[in-house]
């Protein structure tokens, strides 16, 4: 072999060495592959540049396949950000290997794929993951029709209403004693604006008594697991205070058998004393004063 084709043989052998080891195989950007964001709590979907030797970031970039525009850029010491998304870190500089993306509200539109691209003076590298959000429902709020006051063996109809979940969720009824009364119930279920859906239940109380006034609906979501509940206790008017005030007193009074009239009026005055307020309300002075005749 002459000198000029070893020196041939040698100069092909090194730069297939050189192209094995190209620079872009010196850079690699690992993500997680799904993370699960909830609705306005900030998520982050965290990437990493590994190099195998020091390596200076010049682009980085962020944004949704579904997507055109970029959340998120730097380039050549500057950097452009969409509201809403921003480096994980705030003090982010080329040196810094965590490109990891921090969404500060996460709304239900930011579900989805998401694309990082980084550029070194050693190669560059694409990396996808993938970001689930999931949203609760709020504690319910219930009222009634009527309201306060409500008379015995009135039909009362109760509402109970919540918002915030990201599918579709229902609401069971319970009375005091835990029987569940849902199969009498109406449920209206809406998908709002921001992708959330509010649930709205009407349960009406047939004929409403002193014995049942307190009912519990319980917001479930579409796994069937307890979001979020509340009570409400049926506000029925107070009874006549000078029917149960009469009754006392005529009470107190059948069981005394006064020897001597002074005694009597003594007792009447006590009796009186008790009960003054309701009795005002219900017997006439000359009533009261003839009331120890009934003994």
């Amino acid at each position: 072999m002459t000198s000029a084709t070893t020196f041939l043989f040698f100069a092909i052998h090194l730069a297939c060495i050189r192209a094995g080891n190209s620079p872009e195989t010196f850079v690699k950007l690992e993500c997680k592959e799904e993370y699960h964001g909830v609705y306005g709590q900030q998520s982050l979907l965290q990437c990493n540049v590994k190099a195998v030797e020091n390596v200076t970031i010049l682009t980085v970039t962020w944004k949704r396949v579904e997507a055109d525009p970029l959340l998120l850029e730097y380039h050549k010491d500057t950097s452009n950000l969409t509201p809403g998304f921003t480096f994980a870190e705030p003090s982010w500089n080329k040196d810094n290997m965590n490109v990891s993306l921090l969404l500060t509200k996460t709304k239900m539109a930011d579900k989805g794929v998401y694309e990082c691209m980084v550029r070194t003076d050693s190669g560059d590298d694409t990396a996808t993951t993938s970001l689930s959000v999931t949203a609760k429902y709020i504690t319910p709020t219930l009222s009634s029709i009527p309201e306060t006051n409500i008379k015995e063996n009135t039909d009362v109809t109760i509402f109970c209403n919540s918002t915030g979940g990201h599918q579709k969720g229902l609401i069971w009824w319970f009375d005091q004693d835990g029987y569940n009364w849902t199969r009498r119930a109406e449920l209206v279920a809406k998908e709002t604006d921001d992708g959330l859906f509010s649930l709205s239940s009407k349960f009406i109380v047939l004929k409403a008594t002193s014995s049942y006034t307190n009912y519990t609906c319980k917001v479930l979501n579409v796994n069937g697991a307890v979001e979020g509940k509340a009570s409400f206790v049926i506000q029925l008017a107070p009874q006549v205070s000078g029917t149960c005030c009469r009754k006392k007193c005529l009470s107190s009074l059948l069981k005394i058998t006064p020897p001597v009239i002074s005694f009597q009026v003594i007792t009447l005055g006590w009796t009186l004393k008790r009960c003054k307020v309701c009795l005002n309300d219900v017997y006439p002075l000359t009533l009261l004063r003839t009331a120890p005749t009934c003994m």
